[in-house]
Order: structure tokens, then C-alpha cells, then sequence
């Protein structure tokens, strides 16, 4: 059950156990590793089988606000092109993802100004939900 506090500090605490490994395009290892993998890695020790791409992860669940978002949610962001770039939500306004600008996977805020002009939407996975 997602609502449950323990499992969301465990879900937390296991995708802070990345930060740090560096951020490569195209990459899936603890090596290197790009946004849409890193989220695909931390839902996989969960047992929940993600698409590779952005794009296909983009329209995985549901739709979430940004304000109605739980820890474990995954948040979209534009990127240039028509590209978009994915994270995990993880409480308080911050999530995590493999950053190609930091060049490492890494805490940011939803509400720095590159975030929340880029925020695009909140996704809940469906698999977690119907747990619940």
C-alpha cells in the first residue's frame, strides 16, 4: 500500500541510495546512467516493470497536480525540442533524477525557477496504485 508512511521512507530511502552515480546518455548501470533509466532501475527493485523512454513513461499512469503529488510519483519536465526530462518526486517539494547538468543523479525543487517554469505534469504508476 503506497499510502503507507513506512513504505513511502522506504521507497525515499532507497532512491537516495543513487545519488551521486553519474549521469550518462543512454546509460542503465550504477556506471552511468540517463533520467529514464534511473527511474525505470528504482521501479524495478520494486517490482514494477517501467518503459525505457521518457516518453513512454510519460503516459504510464495518472495524471497528478503538482500539488496533489505523493512520494514515488514520477515529474516531467520540458526540455528543449519536444524532449521531456523525468524525475521522482520524493516529499517536500523535492525530487530526485539523473541530472545532464550536474552530471550525476541529485536532489532539486519542483519550485527553483528552471523546474517549475519546465514542470510539465506529476504521473502516478498505475502498478502502485492498484496496491492500494
Amino acid at each position: 500500500k503506497r499510502s503507507n508512511p513506512d513504505e513511502r521512507n522506504h521507497f525515499v530511502r532507497v532512491v537516495k541510495t543513487f545519488l551521486g552515480v553519474p549521469y550518462k546518455l543512454g546509460g542503465s548501470t550504477l556506471r552511468g546512467i540517463d533520467c529514464s533509466a534511473f527511474v525505470k532501475k528504482i521501479y524495478e527493485i520494486f517490482n514494477i516493470e517501467l518503459p525505457r523512454t521518457t516518453r513512454e513513461q510519460f503516459s504510464v499512469g495518472k495524471k497528478v497536480e503538482k500539488d496533489q503529488l505523493e512520494e514515488g510519483d514520477l515529474v516531467f519536465f520540458k526540455r528543449r525540442g519536444n524532449s521531456a526530462h523525468v524525475g521522482i518526486y520524493i516529499g517536500d517539494n523535492q525530487f530526485v533524477h539523473a541530472s545532464s547538468y550536474n552530471r550525476q543523479v541529485k536532489i532539486d525543487y519542483l519550485d527553483t525557477p528552471y523546474y517549475s517554469k519546465r514542470f510539465l505534469r506529476g504521473v502516478r504508476v498505475k502498478e502502485l496504485e492498484r496496491e492500494s
